[in-house]
């Protein structure tokens, strides 16, 4: 005979805390609870083995609101985009608030016109947008006619808008541009040379703000350290090895090497085909299998980690926000998820 004590819904309230009575309105859907205490309930009944605990997940699926997200990133070779979109997925099936459902579409055109095509084309299908692009009068009045028919829109790593007065999730780009010349600085073993920088292009924002932040450091703690004319990248990893290459045969003083978009493949193997590490700071600003690898090599000195899953689970709750609450709000909307500096040492924890 099982002496086992079948759970009860006083097992369960026990469990999460909250009353028989609580738990009871949930299980029979007597009056509105709240989605947090929905959730405590059915994790209290899943964790005690209560038999309708199935059917309470269920319940709760039922009565929370369902959306669709558009989420545009960068088409390139990276894999940070891939990474990311992995990241955002899983905070979207974990968000205990809303249903959600995420589609995804990738900038491999460049051009301002077709940037706004997929733009469009995402918010007709879609309940809000996050958008990572550059600034243009085209996409920013693109985007301003799409929030003003009611679809909200986050900006995505970088501000679109120029006078950032718009929902974004991001790092703080200017401060990661002054880590990078504190790194700089700090870790080149010089105090003189040339540092350069390499970024996707000058539209945009983030990149921009990341450029001014790293000559500004440098300016006021390391002035003999000279900040080269910014390359432009597009982001593309083999365009970024043929610069890099260039940039190490010209300037037989570097002392730094900076990106601060995509392409950070490429300086990897750039550096890879020198017959000797060269005596220069590198920095790569996303955690990749590959940038990993260059750290533990002794390849590259530094990657600035964006951290996916906190930047992932910061924008799904900000986009299930503005389903209801849509006036922009600095204060709320304007999420900076902070970053993380790895080296040799912490690569792999």
């Amino acid at each position: 005979m099982n002496s086992r004590v079948r759970p009860t819904i006083a097992t369960v309230a026990e469990q999460a805390g909250l009353s028989v009575a609580t738990v009871d309105r949930v299980l029979n859907a007597r009056a509105p609870v709240n989605p947090q205490t929905a959730e405590r309930v059915f994790q209290a009944a899943e964790a005690v083995g209560y038999f309708a605990a199935r059917l309470i997940g269920q319940r709760i699926r039922e009565r929370r609101p369902s959306y669709r997200f558009g989420i545009l990133l960068l088409g390139t070779a990276q894999a940070f985009y891939g990474n990311l979109a992995t990241a955002i997925n899983a905070a979207a099936q974990h968000q205990s608030d809303a249903n959600l459902s995420c589609q995804f579409d990738y900038v491999f055109d460049r051009s301002p016109a077709a940037i706004v095509a997929q733009i469009e084309q995402l918010a007709v299908q879609c309940d809000g947008l996050a958008v990572v692009s550059f600034a243009h009068p085209l996409i920013n009045a693109c985007i301003a006619q799409i929030r003003a028919a009611g679809v909200p829109v986050v900006a995505l790593l970088s501000d679109i808008d120029e006078a950032a007065q718009e929902p974004y999730v991001g790092q703080d780009n200017h401060e990661v541009g002054r880590t990078m010349g504190w790194l700089v600085a700090h870790t080149c073993g010089a105090r003189r040379g040339s540092v350069a920088a390499l970024l996707g292009g000058h539209r945009f924002l983030g990149h921009q703000a990341r450029i001014d932040g790293l000559r500004s450091y440098l300016a006021q703690h390391a002035p003999g350290l000279k900040m080269l004319e910014a390359v432009i990248n597009l982001d593309n990893n083999d365009l970024t090895e043929e610069v890099t290459l260039d940039l190490l045969a010209r300037h037989d003083d570097l002392r730094g090497l900076c990106v601060v978009g995509g392409g950070g493949d490429g300086i990897i193997s750039a550096l890879a085909q020198q017959p000797r590490p060269p005596t220069l700071c590198s920095i790569l600003p996303e955690s990749t299998e590959r940038s990993r690898q260059a750290l533990e090599q002794g390849l590259i000195s530094l990657v600035i980690d964006s951290q996916p899953p906190l930047l992932a689970q910061a924008l799904v709750e900000l986009m299930v926000e503005l389903q209801t609450r849509p006036d922009f709000d600095p204060l709320r909307q304007r999420i900076h998820v902070p970053l993380q500096i790895m080296t040799s040492e912490n690569a792999r924890s």
